[in-house]
């Protein structure tokens, strides 16, 4: 990567730390309070069935993530008026961004939101920006692994980027210019292998079931924990490693090894799994979304998920996650100048 890239990244995971020390400090009266309910004189709540909108096609990280946070908000009560998931997939991204910012002041539609939400905007150049939406908040980031099939002859990263300076491998991923893309490049860049040919896929469920069967090809991906377990289970494909700081500890992949200790640098690249609105919400409407969403990430439930499928708890909302969303805005933004997708 180039320094520009490696120093935006410096500055995010630093961020991740500094910036949850001064959030109480500094949140707005409509974010949540340290207990995590927000003030209930600001909120407003809606009046009439929500659709939680999807970016994705069915069986992607996004949506499970959306339908378990869904299941919670019904079977809790968090929300008076049901939140009903609605995959609006196409264009990497692009036909539920429009979707949703086309709704301008109407709290009656939220949005789960992966790091598309930055590659997609910017390198489509659309008419917005993703900080023209009205941020909820941030619930966990999601790690990637290194997946191959089951009966693959690589046993570790460094088999698997051997075979990489040898031959250009053929990888998939969730959409072209993407981040999983993205990741594939850095890989590239950093341990000079063969450039990957990458085939792009429309859901993390799509990406497994190449992987699995050797489709177009494909001998690996970095699919999320979640979008890999059940192939895993059945024994159709397998992680190499995870690009994380540490192991995970989650019980299905506790004995997985990092990337970085098997050679591939790599652990300060995560999928936010965040929740956005419509441009032009107001404080009241937002706090309500804030509060709901705050109760989600509280819930036995949330954390037992998170736990389950290796994600890492990372709750932000407020002044907090504006910062989260500009910082990750120019991530992608060096990262997207730096491969020339811009």
């Amino acid at each position: 990567m180039t320094r520009s890239v490696i120093r935006t990244a410096a500055i995010l995971a630093a961020a991740l730390v500094t910036l949850s020390a001064c959030a109480t400090a500094n949140a707005p009266s409509a974010t949540p309070t340290s207990s995590g309910s927000a003030s209930a004189a600001a909120l407003i709540q809606p009046t009439h069935p929500v659709e939680f909108v999807i970016s994705t096609a069915p069986g992607g990280g996004s949506d499970i993530y959306a339908r378990a946070m869904a299941t919670i908000i019904e079977n809790k009560k968090f929300s008076p008026q049901p939140v009903t998931p609605l995959n609006k997939e196409g264009g990497s991204g692009a036909v539920a961004f429009q979707y949703v910012y086309e709704k301008t002041g109407d709290m009656h539609y939220v949005m789960i939101t992966l790091n598309s939400f930055f590659t997609t905007i910017i390198t489509q150049k659309l008419s917005f920006k993703a900080t023209d939406f009205t941020p909820v908040a941030n619930l966990a980031l999601d790690p990637f692994f290194l997946w191959v099939n089951d009966d693959s002859p690589w046993k570790t990263a460094q088999d698997f980027i051997d075979a990489a300076k040898k031959d250009s491998l053929t990888v998939a991923g969730t959409g072209a210019k993407q981040e999983d893309e993205a990741l594939f490049r850095r890989i590239q860049d950093l341990m000079g292998t063969m450039p990957f040919t990458y085939i792009s896929q429309t859901s993390g469920a799509t990406v497994a079931a190449a992987v699995a069967g050797h489709q177009g090809g494909v001998v690996a991906s970095v699919n999320n924990p979640s979008e890999g377990l059940q192939l895993y289970q059945a024994k159709k494909m397998r992680p190499l490693c995870a690009f994380m700081p540490a192991s995970p500890t989650t019980a299905v992949y506790a004995s997985l090894p990092t990337c970085k200790a098997q050679g591939i640098a790599i652990d300060d690249y995560f999928i936010m799994r965040a929740i956005m609105a419509p441009p032009g919400l107001s404080q009241g409407q937002q706090a309500f979304w804030i509060d709901v969403f705050k109760k989600v990430y509280d819930s036995d439930e949330w954390k037992k998920f998170m736990s389950d499928n290796a994600l890492q708890p990372d709750f932000k909302s407020g002044i907090e996650f504006r910062q989260f969303i500009l910082q990750y805005q120019q991530l992608h933004q060096d990262i997207a100048t730096k491969f020339k997708w811009v």
